[in-house]
């Protein structure tokens, strides 16, 4: 009888630990749940506070009055959306260098104001032009079919179509790539380059690498607040302006979402901008 009682007794041991190993597991199930559910949550309010950011930056952009529109010279604005702080900066792109009115001898100046050493700029520099030009024999240092064939595709012989296509050039890699997008742009309503609310570098690279000019240090002179900066005041400057929108919105820990938006100002009060693309 002492026995089956000590048997019974073990059993209902094991019972109650089997019990306590069954109930921690699902409290570590349902923590993990939950865990997730507030990630999701958090990515979701900080993708909204993203999404007003945009619409904040183009309520600016689009008032009445001229003077109280936001400036498009690349400073940054500060917002938020249900307590979650939003960074905006807007950007010119007729103030970006224009990658489709440019050869490899600008690339070169680019990539050396970007710290590049001298052979990687030589075979960046070779490799635009042969991109550019109708033949296919390769430049020193540059690339041309033989390159590109193995990877499914040629050199575009003309200049690129836009921003992302310098990934298919050889030698630029996607850190330089975005590195580059941040100052450049394709052809923008065929606008000639405005220089007056560019980046410095941009200005110096579409005057012929000349990074110590008049209007680059001016333009320096202006971001650091050392003199103001040009307003637009005409509306007609305003009509068929394309802008970049970047609404960052961030939250603790480091967490945050971004949304980089081109917009088309219309100057039509019923519209007043169009959508180029966004993500």
């Amino acid at each position: 009888m002492r026995n089956e009682r000590g048997y019974a007794m073990l059993a209902v041991v094991a019972g109650i630990g089997v019990m306590a190993a069954v109930a921690a597991g699902a409290a570590a199930a349902t923590a993990a749940r939950l865990d997730t559910l507030e990630a999701e949550t958090s990515a979701a309010r900080l993708g909204a506070a993203a999404d007003a950011g945009v619409e904040i930056a183009l309520a600016n952009l689009t008032r009445p009055g001229l003077a109280a529109r936001w400036a498009i010279d690349g400073r940054t604005y500060s917002a938020s959306f249900r307590a979650v702080p939003i960074a905006i900066r807007i950007e010119d792109e007729a103030g970006k260098i224009m990658l489709n009115r440019i050869d490899g001898e600008n690339i070169g100046w680019l990539m050396s104001a970007l710290g590049l050493p001298p052979a990687q700029v030589e075979a960046l520099r070779d490799s635009f032009d042969d991109w550019l030009d109708q033949d296919d024999e390769p430049r020193q240092f540059g690339a041309e079919g033989e390159t590109y064939r193995p990877r499914g595709y040629a050199a575009r012989n003309g200049p690129p179509q836009s921003v992302e296509e310098l990934g298919d050039i050889a030698g630029f890699t996607p850190a330089l790539v975005e590195r580059v997008a941040r100052i450049a742009t394709v052809d923008v309503n065929g606008k000639a380059f405005d220089k007056r609310y560019a980046d410095p570098l941009a200005i110096a690279v579409m005057n012929d690498g000349d990074r110590n000019g008049v209007d680059v240090i001016e333009r320096r002179r202006e971001i650091a607040g050392q003199r103001p900066a040009l307003a637009i005041n005409d509306p007609e400057d305003w009509r068929g302006r394309v802008v970049t929108i970047i609404a960052t919105a961030r939250g603790p820990g480091g967490a945050q979402a971004q949304r980089r938006v081109v917009a088309e100002i219309t100057g039509n009060p019923r519209q007043p901008y169009v959508l180029r693309w966004g993500a």
